[in-house]
């Protein structure tokens, strides 16, 4: 009875398991092996997540690895492009400039219409300006007299257009020119440089085309134009005799006085001392009501510039002089040194200089703080931090064959050459608050140490930032 209950227990165990049905051993086999499938497949999407995470971590510290070589194989550096540049060596002071003056006065009363312009050379008894009754009569008057300007250039081409040697390709160039420094002398205020240029291009335009042919001749141009200055001139004959005013020297015009005039003779410029330039020391004079202008006579005007003993032994030791006078012009003048005052050899001076550049700006100059420049500067400006000092090695033979091994310790550059590092020597001529110019000229070339490569040239790519640099050196992309 035992031996027969315990298979029916296990039976009816097995039926309630499989829902009433017997269960075999296969079948059981079955059911293990599906439940352990479906556990596969659920273990299956997070391993896939944790394969992709690892993937990406492994990818990601490969790219680090690969960035840590790249930036221990190459070195990155910052350059800039070698240009040729000018520097000068210049004393800048407060200057008086000084001309012989004679005023020029009118009696009488009417409307005084200029008919020569300022900084216009004229010559004794020429007439500068004329008194009108109206300003009808004063603007018919200078319409002539532009007319007859008009007519003087015309003739003059015509005269000379059998005597051109200009090349349509060089008057082009000169025309190019003239219009870049009209831009210039128009942007720095200079407007009588501007109407001075502005002539300059008409008459270089009228060259241009009488040379290459497309105007044979100005006669009847010049014809209509004095046409119809005769009948200005007839119209101002019918009015009110106008008043002639005069200039009473040769020399340079100009329409107005400031009150300076002869403050400091001009056959007495010697005596100037710093004192006689000190503040309030010079006074302006009151200008007559009858004075219309003045004629700056003579050719020189000249510079009163107080000085240190130090500097004006500079500009007396200088091989030439030159002025930057902004607001005359863009160049540099050219000057000479007249005289040298000063009490003691170690006290200040008035340095006195002259030169001969006239325009409207210059004739009507009278005082301003300008450069005096000793010593001009042809180079390559170089940052002084991107200069260094490495050891340079050469070897010499001589004529019989016997070498020579020399080291010096060299000044220069680091340049990029291709994809290296390349050292270049300089050749200092000026040094600036954080700038050296290094010399292009051939004669300065033959005292460098090494003649091959040479020294550091125009376009060069210099190197101004960088780490460990040392010539050969393998370096990646600039930044």
């Amino acid at each position: 009875m035992t031996l027969w209950q315990k298979p029916k227990k296990y039976w009816q165990t097995s039926e309630k398991r499989t829902g009433g049905f017997p269960l075999s051993g296969a079948c059981i086999q079955e059911n293990l092996s599906a439940k352990q499938e479906g556990s596969e497949k659920g273990l299956d999407k997070t391993t896939i997540i944790k394969r992709v995470l690892m993937t990406l971590l492994t990818v990601l510290v490969i790219m680090y690895v690969i960035s840590v070589v790249c930036r221990a194989s190459f070195t990155q550096v910052s350059t800039i492009i070698a240009k040729e540049t000018i520097a000068y060596n210049a004393v800048t002071c407060d200057c008086f400039i000084i001309h012989d003056e004679k005023l020029i006065t009118s009696d009488g009363s009417g409307i005084i219409s200029y008919v020569a312009e300022d900084g216009e050379k004229v010559s004794v008894n020429q007439p500068v300006a004329g008194v009108f009754d109206s300003v009808a009569s004063a603007g018919t008057k200078q319409e002539s007299e532009l007319l007859k300007k008009k007519i003087s250039m015309l003739q003059q081409l015509q005269e000379n257009a059998e005597t051109f040697t200009k090349t349509p390709s060089e008057l082009d160039k000169n025309i190019a020119s003239y219009l870049v420094r009209t831009n210039i002398e128009k942007n720095n205020g200079r407007l009588t440089n501007v109407d001075a240029l502005s002539e300059d291009i008409l008459y270089a335009i009228n060259e241009r085309q009488l040379i290459t042919g497309k105007s044979l001749h100005y006669g009847a141009k010049i014809s209509e134009l004095e046409l119809k200055s005769k009948q200005l001139e007839q119209e101002l004959s019918k009015g009110k005799k106008n008043k002639e005013i005069k200039s009473p020297v040769t020399g340079y015009f100009v329409s107005s006085a400031d009150g300076y005039e002869n403050i400091f003779s001009a056959d007495k410029l010697d005596k100037i001392l710093p004192e006689d330039m000190a503040e309030g020391a010079i006074q302006k004079k009151e200008v007559p009501q009858n004075v219309i202008g003045k004629t700056i006579q003579g050719v020189y005007w000249y510079a009163a510039c107080p000085v240190s003993a130090e500097d004006a032994l500079k500009i007396k030791n200088a091989y030439s002089l030159h002025m930057d006078i902004p607001v005359v012009s863009g160049e540099k003048l050219e000057v000479e040194l007249y005289s040298i005052n000063q009490k003691t050899k170690s006290s200040d001076a008035v340095v006195i200089l002259r030169g001969t550049y006239m325009n409207a700006e210059m004739a009507n100059l009278r005082k301003g703080k300008f450069s005096i420049i000793l010593r001009t500067y042809h180079g390559i400006a170089i940052p002084k931090s991107a200069v260094h000092e490495r050891e340079l090695t050469r070897t010499t033979e001589d004529e019989n064959g016997n070498e020579t091994t020399e080291t010096k310790l060299c000044s220069g550059v680091f340049i990029k050459f291709g994809n290296e590092v390349a050292f270049r020597e300089i050749l200092p001529i000026f040094s600036g608050e954080d700038y050296i110019i290094s010399s292009l000229s051939e004669s300065d070339k033959e005292s460098l140490f090494l003649q091959k490569p040479g020294a550091v040239q125009v376009y060069d790519e210099i190197i101004v930032e960088g780490a460990n640099l040392y010539a050969g050196k393998i370096i990646g992309r600039n930044v």
